[in-house]
């Protein structure tokens, strides 16, 4: 009944008669209910490729469901295999988000990453933070994706430049298609009130790139009155298969300027998010978002990038339905 792939910050997730819950019930989540929510303000995340317009933020949706093993997390599923009331085992379902960089409209334009490097918006305040006339659902869930490479808007990002010594040019249209991988396998969380401790072990099981991504997060949330935080933060170690699938170039893509051709090596990227959340009524909660990443020598040392991380910022109101 884990699944905390997703969640923001891990709580367990148990019924009423569970100890613990009794102790501290806004640590945990009802089992068998489904939770909606949708986010809207502005944000928007850097680009790091070389000539790539940054990429808007606008609208959040989400959507979960937590069963006593199956779990449903807008852009993960997952099957719990063990469970203890301080650490779970699951075989989990995600999505990669390295293609965003390179496609009109992604995931990128609808997720924000989150612990262990998993995708979320937000959870709803603690009970510890709602008055008798705000009661908001505790929702941890995350975004769904699009793949819509060729969106009509100019608002989007659509062209990526490289520029070797020489002034030659590699655009997006002489690059080979870099697609949206899905990625599987395990997930080990331990959680203690309100710090958690993820590992992720995932590999690419539709053979988009044949590579691994492992995936390792804690984050830890505190409130002052109305007010809740989070703090997380982690890093992302991705194989050579992955990281030169999206920002190696081949051969064929660098004809005009054969000294930009570039195989990379995997790569660890660290990472750190910060969460500020405020109840306003009964169905909307206040949320500020940071969250920045640094890539790893391998991405950096790539033609194709011409910065260091990459940069996330939203500041909006989430809506509980």
């Amino acid at each position: 009944m884990a699944g905390l792939l997703s969640a923001l910050f891990w709580v367990p997730i148990a019924g009423a008669a569970d100890p613990h819950c009794q102790e501290h019930p806004s640590d945990c989540i009802a089992v068998g209910e489904w939770q909606v929510s949708l986010g809207v303000g502005l944000g928007g995340r850097t680009n790091p490729l070389v000539g790539g317009d940054d990429i808007p933020i606008l609208l959040l949706p989400q959507a979960s469901y937590y069963g006593e093993r199956f779990f449903f997390d807008t852009t993960t599923v997952g099957f719990t295999l063990l469970e203890t009331p301080r650490q779970s085992l699951s075989l989990v379902s995600t999505l990669g988000l390295d293609h965003m960089y390179f496609n009109d409209l992604s995931l990128g334009n609808f997720v924000i990453e989150g612990a262990g490097g998993s995708y979320a918006l937000s959870a709803a305040p603690s009970e510890q933070n709602v008055t008798d006339d705000m009661i908001v659902p505790e929702d941890n869930t995350n975004t769904p994706n699009t793949t819509d490479k060729d969106g009509p808007s100019e608002f989007f990002h659509k062209t990526v430049n490289a520029t070797s010594e020489r002034g030659d040019l590699v655009t997006l249209d002489n690059l080979s298609p870099r697609r949206m991988a899905v990625l599987g396998g395990l997930e080990y969380s331990v959680y203690y009130q309100n710090t958690g401790l993820s590992l992720q072990a995932l590999s690419d099981l539709i053979a988009v790139h044949g590579g691994q991504e492992v995936r390792f997060g804690a984050d830890h949330r505190f409130q002052q009155g109305q007010n809740e935080y989070t703090i997380a933060g982690g890093l992302v170690w991705q194989s050579d298969e992955l990281v030169d699938y999206y920002y190696g170039l081949d051969a064929g893509e660098v004809e005009q300027a054969p000294e930009l051709q570039y195989q990379a090596d995997d790569s660890v990227t660290p990472y750190l998010r910060l969460d500020w959340r405020r109840p306003l009524s009964k169905r909307w909660t206040l949320q500020a978002t940071l969250h920045q990443k640094w890539f790893g020598s391998a991405i950096k040392d790539s033609p194709l990038v011409d910065r260091s991380g990459s940069s996330t910022v939203f500041i909006g109101g989430i809506y509980h339905f």
